[in-house]
């Protein structure tokens, strides 16, 4: 199967959010919807992760006789979201 690209993927289950919100499918028609749902949830969970490893940056510690790497956030954070990850 063929990876999909993380927006392509968000539409789709947005798409397939609205469907099952309708309430209108037989059941077993819903419940494929929402397992494929499910997999697109997943998918796109692992992109972000994947996504926000990229952006962490390494630096060496300039402070460290041992000159270890340190990760830190990327630094456009803005003030909000600082504050949630303390």
């Amino acid at each position: 199967m063929e990876e999909i690209r993380f927006e392509e993927a968000l539409k789709q289950l947005e798409a397939i959010v609205s469907r099952l919100e309708i309430g209108d499918l037989p059941l077993e028609e819903a419940l494929s919807i929402f397992e494929e749902g499910v997999r697109l949830t997943k998918l796109c969970s692992t992109r972000l992760s994947e996504a926000e490893q990229r952006v962490n940056i390494l630096t060496r510690n300039a402070e460290s006789s041992t000159g270890r790497l340190e990760e830190r956030p990327f630094p456009g954070l803005s003030s909000v979201e600082e504050e949630e990850e303390l």
